[in-house]
């Protein structure tokens, strides 16, 4: 573990963490139930948008500028999971 202290996120950043962290609870709450073939695609395309998030965040701030690119493309892939599956967001512009 590194002693170095975190770097401030900026308020996308930040969004992003919470809106990973909704889908994550969403994905919780759907394994929790029999498996339909839906629930599998909701998992799938959440998973898929917001897996780079964490990670992102976590490094330092160099690295997240360089990398920024993976933070929008997560951000507009959890935009399109969240509209495509007709679900609400509370951190994201969704649609629902």
């Amino acid at each position: 573990m590194s002693d170095m202290k975190p770097e401030a996120l900026n308020e996308t950043e930040r969004t992003a963490l919470r809106a990973a962290s909704e889908a994550f609870v969403l994905i919780r709450m759907l394994t929790a139930r029999p498996m339909t073939p839906e629930a599998w695609k909701v998992i799938y395309d959440m998973a898929d948008a917001f897996h780079n998030i964490p990670e992102y965040c976590a490094g330092p701030v160099q690295q997240r500028a360089a990398s920024r690119f993976l933070l929008e493309a997560g951000l507009r892939q959890g935009v399109d999971a969240f509209d495509k599956h007709q679900l609400v967001s509370h951190h994201l512009p969704t649609q629902a």
